[in-house]
């Protein structure tokens, strides 16, 4: 689904219900930066960045309000089959709460990488103002897959226990306000 609210040349978006609607659903180039205004639960892509190999995907996020409850943002990777009902792909995300989870999706099944939501140290929680701003990394290795929040560790899990191969890109839960700095994918040598 390109258009449609998605408004960044080059990037795709691909709804988790297609049945939902698309109320209130913005992507757009804001500042130095992307924004994007969720109604449903998306993925949101560049189908040129397509990965395998050491690299590194990574990006800042600000939510710039508070959710009405807690809603996950983050990273995927490992992107193929975006376009079809065979989808994979493993997304690290956070909420507002300070917690995180490494999901992987294959079709509409969804499983747990690293359990349930947990929390870290390492994810910072709103502000006053009700801002939260996180810079979340997928480090992709020939042996190991390392997620990181503000340049630490979260989690290290083995590469055969993730989708890392494919495209990279950025995921986004219903309802959101968030601002995306710096999103980049490079390979590591």
């Amino acid at each position: 689904m390109a258009g449609n609210g998605i408004e960044v040349g080059g990037w795709f978006g691909r709804l988790d219900d297609p049945k939902e609607g698309r109320t209130g659903l913005k992507f757009v180039t804001m500042g130095t930066g992307l924004h994007a205004t969720t109604g449903p639960n998306m993925i949101l892509f560049d189908a040129d960045e397509d990965w395998e190999g050491p690299y590194t995907t990574k990006a800042t996020f600000t939510m710039t309000k508070l959710a009405s409850h807690d809603v996950a943002y983050g990273l995927f990777v490992g992107g193929q089959d975006l376009d079809n009902d065979k989808q994979r792909y493993t997304y690290f995300v956070i909420r507002q709460d300070g917690k995180y989870l490494i999901r992987k999706r294959t079709g509409a099944t969804v499983t747990n990488v690293a359990g349930d939501w947990a929390d870290h140290a390492a994810i910072q929680k709103p502000n006053a103002q009700g801002s939260q701003t996180n810079e979340l990394a997928i480090q992709v290795g020939r042996d190991t897959v390392t997620f990181l929040a503000n340049g630490q560790t979260v989690t290290t899990q083995p590469a055969k226990a993730v989708d890392a191969v494919g495209i990279s890109g950025l995921r986004i839960g219903h309802g959101l306000d968030v601002q995306i700095e710096g999103f980049s994918v490079t390979q590591a040598k």
